[in-house]
């Protein structure tokens, strides 16, 4: 995913899921609020699903598969069940007090605590400033946190990772 997203200069986040999920499954009033794992499903894909042949799975099917080219990449998905707005954070510019919010237009995303973030994987070309800053933001919110640099394997058409300590 490294070069069709962003030419090796982004960085990937690691999550243990298990301590995530503290944070992701949680009563709310009477209502439970959780979240699913979905591992993403490669298929030669020949034609478009029929909405109206396959009803039952046409959602599940249309948010958990991709062409089997893309089965290097390992996807799993996670889907947040009925969010609240004090489960989630919104991103910074989205509550500006500029009147009301336009909620088809937000992007939120739930809140986990630091414990959560268990590596930080920064890419081939990314820029030392840019480094040296998600560095020091991964190293506030966990101090054990995991940092690995990416690196071309000059004997394999891979990439290495190597422990920044």
């Amino acid at each position: 995913m490294w070069s069709y997203y962003c030419k090796h200069k982004g960085i990937c986040i690691g999550l243990d899921m298990e301590k995530a999920q503290k944070y992701l499954s949680r009563i709310q009033g009477k209502i439970m609020i959780g979240c699913s794992e979905v591992e993403v499903q490669y298929k030669d894909i020949v034609e478009k699903p029929d909405y109206f042949r396959d009803a039952k799975d046409f959602f599940r099917y249309q948010l958990s598969t991709k062409a089997k080219v893309w089965e290097h990449e390992q996807e799993v998905r996670l889907f947040i069940l009925d969010p609240w707005p004090t489960y989630m954070s919104l991103l910074p510019g989205q509550n500006d007090d500029k009147g009301p919010i336009d909620w088809k237009e937000v992007r939120a995303f739930p809140k986990i605590g630091g414990e959560c973030f268990e590596s930080v994987y920064l890419g081939i070309n990314m820029d030392t400033d840019e480094k040296s800053k998600i560095t020091s933001v991964a190293r506030k919110i966990n101090p054990d946190i995991k940092i690995y640099q990416m690196g071309i394997d000059a004997n394999a058409f891979k990439l290495n990772t190597e422990l920044i300590k």
